[in-house]
Parts: structure tokens; C-alpha cells; sequence
């Protein structure tokens, strides 16, 4: 099962994915700069994860993510059969699309759009997302006149999506999740990547983010809707995940790998993130 790609527009690409798995593993990674790439996910599930960012996908939700560092970014799939429909927008090919109108924009990607950062979202389909399923996936590639429809369909999805501002407008949810590299946010979920077999030491962490301990706990929470302990476990089982499926190590070999030192809490947290024990996992792989 591959990540095909079935249509180049110079600025706006068409992938398809679509298989069964029999097994767990990785089937796609890809380093990411200076564009946006829309995961349509119509069944399948599996985990798409970068250095800092972790997104679940279900059959009927999307993710979005976009870096300007050349990040690597992975898709980790479940057994089951898959189909996913993905497009990935440069920046530079939206921003010419817009136009002066991108000072109508949600203000949070209108500064990526000048200045980069990074997104990562992931939620359930709507309208939008659902419609633009939908009409890419009765294309091929084949027919001259599916440069403009898809070119068309792309640009209504983000007409919907970009030009809000509120809160609780369509594209509230991922513009409001775009991030600057200095954020101490996306610093702090990098060090936990960096460093997931060790305890975590929130004195420190908050020093080199350069915030006190109190106020990082309380941005992590209020930015993510999880605390540092919460993004600790999803990294560590995350990395478990990717060695119960690819290495020939035992589950406690791997449970202290990413830093478990006890067995039975290893396959508590990995049961909690995952609804599968590690050996239920490994099996599969």
C-alpha cells in the first residue's frame, strides 16, 4: 500500500492512498517545508506524527499540518483497509492565489502565508472536507480537464475554511493551531520529543522555554487540551508503536526504551492510547 501521486499543478498536488493493511507499520514519511498538506481520511485508521505533533485519524476525519523547516512527518497505519485522499498547497502557490484579498483571511494564516511557522489539526469532516472527498476521488489524472476542477474544488474548500476570524467560525480550528517555530508551546513538545525516555523535569523544561514552570503548564494546556503528561505518554507510546512494529525487541525491552520503568504501567498507558495491549500490537506487525 502506497501514497500515490496522480496530478502535479505546480503548487497544488493530488495523492491517493488506498489498500489493506494486514499489518501495523509505517507506510509514508515525507519532510515538509513551505506548504500545507490536507489529509482527507475516508476509512482506515492511523496516526500521523511529526517531531512535535501527534494526530489520530478515523475513518470520516481530516488532518492538516504545514512546517517551513523541512520537518519529517510520518503516517502510521492500523490493519484494515485504507483509502485517503490528500492535496498539498504550497504556500507561495496560495499566497498568489489570494491576492491583496489574503488580508481578508483568518489573521493566524495570514501570518503564515507571509511569514511561515508550523499547523498541525486534526477533526472531524464537514461540508467542506466531505465535498472535496468527494470530488477528487471520481479522478485520475487522466483527463485535461481535472487540472481545473481540481484547482476549482481546492480553492472553495479554503474559501470556506480561511476567510473566517471568529472563534467558532469553519476555520477556526486549525488557523487558530498555527504556530510560530519561537512559540514556547511547540518548543516544549519538542523537548519531550527529544528527550521521552527521560522523567520530566518541569523546572527545567520552563527554563528552557523560557517561562516560568506554572505558565507553560497552563499554555500547553490551554493551546492542546492536554497537559505536559498527557503529550509525554502520547510521544513515548507513539515511538513504542513505531518499535513494537518495526524492531525485533520485547515488549520490556521497548517499555524502557521510552522510558517505562515499570511493565504493568507501560500496558496501561499503551492500552489507554491505542484500545490494543503491546503483544496484541507486536502480533500485528
Amino acid at each position: 500500500m502506497r501514497l500515490d501521486r496522480w496530478m502535479d499543478l505546480g503548487g497544488v498536488s493530488c495523492w491517493r492512498l488506498g489498500g489493506r493493511s494486514v499489518h501495523a507499520g509505517s507506510t509514508w514519511q515525507t519532510r515538509v517545508s513551505g506548504e500545507v498538506w490536507l489529509w482527507l481520511n475516508h476509512s482506515g485508521e492511523g496516526v500521523i506524527w511529526g517531531a512535535e505533533d501527534r494526530m489520530f485519524l478515523r475513518p470520516g476525519m481530516y488532518a492538516i499540518f504545514g512546517e517551513d523547516s523541512e520537518e519529517k512527518w510520518r503516517w502510521t497505519r492500523l490493519p484494515g483497509d485504507h483509502v485517503a485522499e490528500v492535496v498539498v498547497i504550497s504556500r507561495a502557490w496560495m499566497a498568489r492565489k489570494l491576492g491583496e484579498s489574503s488580508r481578508l483571511v483568518h489573521p493566524r494564516f495570514a501570518e503564515w502565508l507571509q511569514g511561515g511557522g508550523k499547523m498541525a489539526f486534526a477533526g472531524l469532516m464537514s461540508g467542506p472536507e466531505r465535498e472535496l472527498l468527494e470530488g477528487l476521488q471520481g479522478m485520475t489524472g487522466r483527463d485535461p480537464g481535472e487540472s481545473l476542477r481540481v484547482e476549482a474544488r481546492v480553492l472553495e474548500w479554503a474559501a470556506v475554511r480561511l476567510f473566517r476570524t471568529g472563534r467558532s467560525d469553519a476555520g477556526a480550528g486549525f488557523c487558530h493551531a498555527i504556530r510560530k517555530r519561537s512559540d514556547p508551546v511547540a518548543r516544549a513538545l519538542g523537548v519531550l520529543e527529544a528527550r521521552l525516555s527521560e522523567p520530566m523535569d518541569l523546572q527545567r523544561l520552563g527554563k528552557e522555554c523560557g517561562v516560568s514552570p506554572t505558565h507553560l503548564s497552563r499554555m500547553v494546556k490551554q493551546r492542546t487540551g492536554l497537559n505536559l503528561r498527557e503529550h509525554l505518554r502520547k510521544i513515548r507510546i507513539a515511538h513504542a508503536c513505531e518499535l513494537l512494529s518495526a524492531s525485533g525487541s520485547t515488549v520490556t525491552e521497548v517499555a524502557l526504551e521510552v522510558g517505562y520503568q515499570s511493565l504493568s504501567h507501560f500496558a496501561k498507558a499503551f492500552r489507554e492510547e491505542t484500545g490494543k495491549s503491546p503483544g496484541e500490537w507486536a502480533k500485528m506487525s
